[in-house]
């Protein structure tokens, strides 16, 4: 991921969304940012920040990215803008023909939470990897055929045995949270195997006690 410094110095961070391989010419970094109503760099994106505007940032950070020395298969999981690291992971393997058998699993509270829905089928359709979408709180306007409820626990249905898997989640720090323990208590994950790349929210933080922070290290958003 990438932290941007502001003026007063505090720092907003997103994960990059292409691969290495996928820059792009001029050179570019794809970024999936949600606006938050009333969020201080959210806002300024979506109103002010214009093109050739200067923002300073730091990077490469972080440790989500692919083990390629492995073979097991994959499983992907992702919440709303979580899925922009989950893609740069599908692309490299697309650029590298990386063979692992995987599936993504990218939940979202309404259907238009899944922004690169398209995308996802695409893949699926290309025999790339098998795409699950799952919604949280779907309403009759949606008209939603597919699968409905919590993201990881669709994952723990289709896999109640996760002994032989590895885990790439991103989003949101409950999903997160919740994947890793109840993959490991009641699925069989190795602890080893779940590597994870959690969105905390400046509000998130403002609302953990100093210890809770000092236990986490995840990018920072809005």
């Amino acid at each position: 991921y990438v932290e941007f410094i502001l003026r007063d110095g505090a720092r907003r961070s997103y994960s990059m969304a292409n691969a290495p391989s996928r820059l792009g010419t001029p050179p570019a970094i794809e970024l999936h940012i949600r606006h938050m109503p009333g969020g201080f760099f959210t806002d300024q994106v979506f109103s002010t920040v214009k093109e050739r505007d200067i923002l300073r940032f730091e990077g490469p950070q972080g440790s989500f990215y692919l083990r390629e020395d492995s073979d097991k298969p994959i499983i992907l999981l992702a919440s709303g803008t979580g899925f922009a690291p989950i893609k740069a992971i599908i692309e490299h393997m697309q650029e590298k023909n990386i063979q692992r058998p995987a599936v993504l699993y990218w939940g979202g509270r309404r259907p238009h939470d899944l922004y690169m829905h398209q995308l996802a089928e695409t893949w699926a359709a290309q025999g790339k990897l098998r795409y699950v979408p799952v919604i949280s709180e779907a309403t009759s306007e949606d008209a939603w055929q597919g699968r409905t409820g919590f993201v990881h626990q669709a994952v723990m249905q289709d896999f109640p045995d996760l002994s032989t898997y590895e885990v790439y989640a991103c989003g949101v720090p409950v999903m997160v949270e919740a994947a890793q323990r109840d993959f490991i208590a009641q699925c069989k994950l190795p602890e080893a195997a779940f590597y994870a790349d959690s969105f905390t929210t400046a509000a998130d933080l403002a609302q953990r006690s100093p210890a809770r922070q000092q236990s986490m290290s995840t990018p920072q958003q809005q």
